[in-house]
């Protein structure tokens, strides 16, 4: 029996088997399943939702490693803005994001999408996988500017680069009919006059992680750094996370979620692709990760966990758009590579007093240039044919490919640097950028949510007083930490990540009293009174 209500005869014909065959396999992919069957635009709908929802979950993992990578008295406000930008978010996208980047009328503009608008249309699990790609963007700017930004500000720039700036770009790069799609008939697409295939990005390296390293950038350089990140004469004061251990689990979370990330961008239920993909998006970070633990063995004399996990991070968003076009030996080289320009873009940060507290802008938007030039460089024609249904390119062997891609990196960058440079100036001049310095001073949680604490480590004689934010505790190496706390350094690579006497750290300010008393009262909203005298590594997400 083949299927229910299929009978054939045990002395069937090869024929006759065939002939069954054939109209079994003709109503799979038809919209009314057979008894027992799915029909094949479900399959696809079932693995792009649960795809999504890893992509999702990697939310999570971008809270954890923020709020890890700040001081404490910020983490409540971390994870307030990470729920909040899917709120934002899903909204905007809904209302105009999706429309301006898959459209129904999407293929009449190279340009802009639009059509479809507060109307997902028929495939919902496409807007489903669409937003919560849309949501990382914005995420990504979130960690740059921590510490420091407006609840208000943010929410308006989430709500920009989900509604605008992001669809704009995916339209581009992902949709039928952008003008450097590869999706695009070929006639039609960037550089067609030459043969041009398009850009190729298979999972967003440029598309989403470069559009949010770039709108980062610009947002922690027009907000300005933390208060005591750098001296008045340009020395670098590392302030070191409060929790390596949420950091590292944020990491692994985000590593599990990429695996949604590459290998659902195949948009349909393709085994040989998505595992191809799995491959790749295992083998980048694993070299990037590897090549970190010996740079910062050389470089520092120990092993760093910040850089480790950046790096590894650095590995994943250096794939993610070569995935499936890449041979699995060049994954390896490109993970090797991302680890040196994560890190080459961190010092250029330090240089030019960009502060970035998870080094969002190295991870995502350096990173991200690499991933997109990266096809360029290594990209076979014969995946391109595999991956893209059978469009002819000639990847790696002419320079064609390497223009396009060097192109589309261009245009990415203008694009986002005229979309989001104004309406971040906006934000500054209307005093909705960053809180005030005595705010900041007294840490988010307390100034933005009421001193909701999201670690509580010393034991309570009096619930905390929104006016007066400070405890009575019986902890007195908490005092003897706020001679030093100051002093502790985190991983920052011009420093070797551990305190030294001779460092120029600004000394913290010492109890007036109390010292030797049994009680004190200690502001643990203050993070200089830390008692990690040795906390190494600020990590990015």
């Amino acid at each position: 029996m083949i299927n229910k209500g299929v009978m054939l005869p045990q002395d069937a014909s090869s024929a006759e088997i065939v002939s069954v065959l054939n109209e079994l396999i003709g109503n799979y992919n038809e919209t009314e399943p057979l008894p027992g069957y799915v029909t094949f635009n479900d399959a696809n709908s079932i693995w792009i939702l649960l795809c999504g929802y890893l992509v999702f979950f990697m939310h999570a993992g971008f809270s954890m490693l923020e709020a890890g990578s700040v001081r404490h008295k910020n983490a409540v406000n971390i994870m307030f803005k990470n729920i909040a930008t899917i709120a934002v978010g899903g909204l905007a996208y809904y209302l105009f994001g999706f429309a301006f980047a898959y459209g129904s009328d999407n293929g009449d503009n190279g340009f802009i999408g639009s059509g479809n608008y507060a109307q997902p249309g028929s495939n919902r699990a496409s807007w489903f996988f669409q937003f919560a790609f849309a949501a990382t963007g914005a995420t990504i700017v979130s960690g740059a500017i921590a510490g420091r930004v407006m609840i208000e500000g943010y929410l308006l720039i989430a709500a920009w680069m989900t509604a605008f700036v992001y669809p704009v770009v995916s339209h581009w790069i992902w949709a039928t009919g952008g003008f450097m799609s590869a999706f695009t008939p070929l006639d039609e697409t960037l550089f067609a006059s030459a043969n041009g295939c398009g850009v190729i990005d298979f999972a967003g390296s440029g598309v989403v992680h470069m559009t949010g390293g770039v709108a980062a950038f610009w947002a922690a350089l027009i907000t300005g750094p933390r208060l005591g990140r750098f001296g008045p004469e340009g020395q670098s004061y590392p302030i070191p996370p409060h929790n390596m251990a949420i950091v590292t689990l944020g990491t692994f979370i985000l590593w599990f979620g990429w695996y949604g990330f590459n290998c659902g961008s195949t948009l349909q239920f393709n085994g040989s692709l998505a595992a191809k993909a799995a491959v790749t998006t295992t083998l980048s970070p694993a070299l990037s990760a590897l090549t970190a633990i010996i740079l910062s063995k050389c470089t520092y004399g120990h092993f760093e966990l910040g850089l480790v996990l950046n790096s590894a991070l650095g590995g994943l968003v250096g794939i993610t758009a070569g995935c499936t076009v890449v041979e699995d030996w060049a994954a390896l080289i490109i993970g090797i590579v991302s680890c040196f320009v994560y890190y080459g873009g961190t010092l250029l940060m330090v240089v030019i007093k960009v502060d970035d507290p998870v080094e969002a802008i190295s991870v995502h938007g350096f990173c991200g240039l690499w991933g997109l030039l990266a096809v360029g460089i290594f990209a076979t024609p014969e995946n391109i044919a595999a991956a893209y249904s059978g469009r002819e390119c000639d990847g790696w062997e002419t320079g064609l490919q390497f223009a396009s891609q060097l192109t589309g990196a261009l245009t990415i960058i203008a694009w986002v640097t005229l979309t989001t440079v104004p309406v971040l100036l906006l934000l500054k001049i209307s005093s909705l950028l960053r809180v005030p310095p005595h705010f900041e001073e007294i840490g988010l949680d307390h100034s933005e949510h009421g001193g909701q604490m999201a670690f509580i480590a010393n034991e309570f004689v009096r619930p905390m007083d929104p006016s007066k934010p400070t405890i009575h505790t019986h902890a007195e190496n908490d005092v003897e930490a706020a001679d030093t706390g100051a002093k502790s350094t985190g991983y920052s690579p011009e420093v070797s990540g551990k305190y030294s006497k001779d460092n120029d750290a600004p000394p913290a300010e010492a109890p007036s009293d109390g010292k030797d008393s049994e009680t004190t009262d200690v502001n643990l909203n203050d993070d200089s009174k830390s008692n990690e005298k040795d906390t190494h590594v600020v990590t990015g997400a």
